[in-house]
């Protein structure tokens, strides 16, 4: 590598690190925001169903007045990657204003994830970075000229000295080789900073082990029934999902209004089932102990409650990721049906019913199925793999018979 490669190399590190101490504060502040506001919600407070309700009322007044103000924010995952596929490049000039809602989201108790609000902050700030090191690369032979002073001052300089994408200057050839080297050792560097930041302060797994399993290959019978039940009820969802869409698209003027609807679902969580609040990622710690003592439909009603919880909130303003909500209801239900089935291995029936739900629910077999195997046993991973790679060639042969539907009545 010659002087400005390496230069170049140099300052994609200290980009993806300052990205990565970023998504780290996120998830820090969410944390200690949520400890603050909800650590005096505790069944022997006398004023705990007002604490509960000033805190929701708060919240819904502080998400409609910056939602009026600033626009539908926080960013998605899925707008922030169809706008970059269209334009190539991302206006990061609202990315904080972005991650402030996406906490006020968070910390007032809304039953989403952080991911969403994280990932889509992390894919601007990554177009940023982009930007960054375009206008080093392009401008190397001026930047060569300047003071150590003023070339920091520039580098340095968070919202000046950019240079968006240009499909004329796009880089070719060996040099784009070296372009996919160089990012995938900034994508590498950013999580490892992430990473090193969360557990140098303690914080807690994303991820919670479900116990562990003794299965046996003739407890095998039940798994197709297993999995058409869960791709059943994810497709019952999925329907559900389009109802509410249409009855709570109302009030798109009056975005406060919009919110306290959002309030009032979460105030009624916090009162009578307050481990639903949030994404459920920490609760889920519990569901192999709530899973062992509650009944089929106790553990049902609890899952049910947790998806319609999540699609208000997503409905009304309090815009989030669903994915750890799904999860968590996914295998809540999963130790619903194993309830049915003493005499199967208990964790064998939650890793097929949870992972068919999930991909049904979600629409991405492999990714789905790769990260519902972080939750299980090591030896489950093989059937929940195979779950996954059926429900990948049912979609697929689905989607063939849809497509000769559709040009057979064009044909005729």
């Amino acid at each position: 590598m010659n002087t400005k490669e390496i230069g170049l190399l140099i300052y994609g590190i200290i980009l993806s690190s300052v990205i990565g101490v970023i998504s780290f504060i996120f998830l820090r502040l969410e944390g200690i925001g949520s400890e603050l506001l909800w650590n005096l919600v505790s069944p022997g407070n006398r004023w705990r169903v007002l604490y509960i309700l000033g805190i929701t009322l708060t919240g819904g007044i502080l998400l409609g007045f910056f939602r009026a103000r600033w626009g539908n924010l926080p960013h998605t995952v899925h707008d922030s990657v169809t706008e970059l596929k269209q334009t190539k490049t991302l206006d990061h000039s609202s990315v904080f204003r972005s991650l402030l809602i996406a906490l006020i989201v968070l910390i007032f108790g809304a039953g989403v994830g952080p991911e969403a609000g994280l990932l889509s902050a992390v894919i601007y700030l990554s177009v940023w970075q982009a930007d960054k090191l375009r206008y080093y690369y392009f401008n190397y032979k001026e930047l060569r000229g300047l003071s150590i002073q003023e070339r920091s001052a520039r580098l340095l300089n968070p919202k000046s000295y950019l240079l968006t994408y240009d499909e004329n200057k796009a880089v070719k050839g060996h040099q784009k080789s070296r372009k996919k080297f160089f990012y995938l050792l900034f994508i590498i560097n950013g999580l490892i900073t992430f990473v090193l930041l969360m557990k140098l302060t303690g914080q807690p797994s994303f991820v919670s082990k479900m116990g562990e399993s003794n299965w046996i290959w003739r407890d095998l019978w039940i798994a197709l029934p297993l999995i058409i039940f869960g791709a059943i009820v994810g497709k019952c969802y999925s329907l559900f999902t389009k109802f509410l869409e249409k009855r709570l698209d109302v009030w798109q003027e009056f975005p406060t209004r919009k919110a306290l609807i959002g309030s009032i679902a979460i105030f009624l969580i916090g009162i009578f089932l307050p481990n639903l609040l949030f994404s459920g990622q920490l609760s889920l710690s519990l569901a192999p102990f709530v899973g062992s003592q509650a009944s089929f439909l106790v553990l049902t009603m609890i899952a049910l409650i947790k998806l319609l919880f999540l699609q208000i909130c997503l409905n009304t303003g309090w815009v989030g990721g669903d994915i750890f909500p799904i999860v968590f209801s996914a295998i809540i239900q999963g130790f619903a049906v194993s309830q049915l089935f003493p005499q199967t291995d208990r964790l064998l029936i939650v890793a097929i019913v949870s992972t068919s739900i999930a991909i049904a629910i979600i629409k991405s077999p492999f990714a789905v199925g790769v990260f519902m195997m972080l939750f299980f046993p090591l030896n489950l991973s093989p059937i929940i793999l195979a779950v996954a790679a059926i429900l990948f060639l049912v979609k697929k042969i689905s989607n063939q018979l849809i497509q000769k539907k559709i040009v057979g009545k064009k044909n005729g």
